[in-house]
């Protein structure tokens, strides 16, 4: 009963304009930035230690950072999750390496690292318009939530895009995709609270994050773009920007993944997903080395 509450009443919202699910859903991340007080918390509390902010601006970067979130959420259960991949694509216009991306896809083995900025479900739908020969095997972590669980996992798949969970099978499949010269997406910049995981430098303050991209950057013939989703005035602008590691060193690598990180948030910093516990230790972490982030 939950579930179809939800779908008819994301199914209703997608019958509105752009513009007014943007102030639907800056409404909706302002009433969770201050009701949510660990959430409100936690955001300033990141915002501060990258230095993006200081005590005198915090609190109306981290309300614009709430209200960008909010549009997030509103555009992914309105959008990306119930009009499909040719709306997205009418919504995204096409920036930098545009062609590049196009013309790898025909070529071999891709990999799309998409960021938590802006909106990286309407990216991967747009995408998945613009390459429809092709299928994307999209790492997504299952939500504890059978209900929402359900509605994202609907939501995410097409024709052309296979959902892949965060388990070994799901690994395997993103595997398998790569060595058939196929076309695969994760986000780069969770925590590694499972598996792998080394300590590198973002904004200055170290994260424990996860190795699975730099490991997939390194696959045999794989051509690596970092996606960005922006979202503009009247829909988004996708950038696309390649990426070729400089070594083998799985650790060198995730650090060098999370400095061209900071170059896309600096681009607009109140859309990256600042509530997130960005900067938590993972129990299974090893202590931090001063010298090098690592153990």
């Amino acid at each position: 009963m939950k579930l179809f509450i939800f779908q008819l009443i994301f199914k209703m919202m997608s019958y509105l304009p752009l513009s007014f699910l943007r102030s639907l859903g800056s409404i909706i991340g302002i009433i969770g930035f201050k009701f949510s007080k660990r959430s409100g918390r936690r955001m300033k509390a990141n915002l501060l230690a990258t230095g993006i902010c200081t005590e005198e601006n915090i609190d109306k970067f981290a309300r614009d950072a709430a209200k960008e979130w909010g549009k997030t959420i509103v555009e992914t259960v309105a959008i990306a999750w119930q009009k499909g991949p040719a709306v997205c694509a009418k919504l995204a216009s096409q920036g930098i390496n545009f062609d590049q991306m196009l013309a790898a896809t025909k070529l071999g083995p891709v990999l799309f690292l998409t960021p938590h900025i802006g909106n990286f479900e309407i990216g991967v739908k747009a995408v998945s318009a613009i390459v429809k020969d092709r299928t994307l095997n999209i790492l997504y972590k299952p939500s504890k939530n059978p209900v929402f669980n359900a509605i994202m996992l609907d939501g995410r798949t097409e024709t052309n895009i296979k959902p892949a969970p965060t388990t070994r099978q799901g690994v395997a499949q993103l595997l398998r995709a790569l060595k058939n010269g196929g076309v695969i997406g994760i986000l780069p910049d969770n925590v590694a609270s499972g598996g792998d995981g080394v300590w590198v430098d973002f904004f200055g303050k170290k994260v424990f994050a996860t190795t699975l991209a730099a490991k997939l950057i390194l696959f045999p013939g794989v051509t690596t773009f970092f996606v960005s989703s922006m979202r503009v005035d009247n829909g988004f602008i996708m950038d696309y920007r390649s990426y070729i590691p400089k070594t083998t060193n799985i650790s060198e690598i995730v650090q060098d993944i999370y400095k061209t990180l900071e170059t896309i948030v600096l681009n607009a910093p109140t859309q990256y997903y600042w509530s997130y516990d960005r900067f938590r230790t993972p129990g299974h972490a090893p202590l931090i080395n001063a010298d090098n982030g690592n153990e």
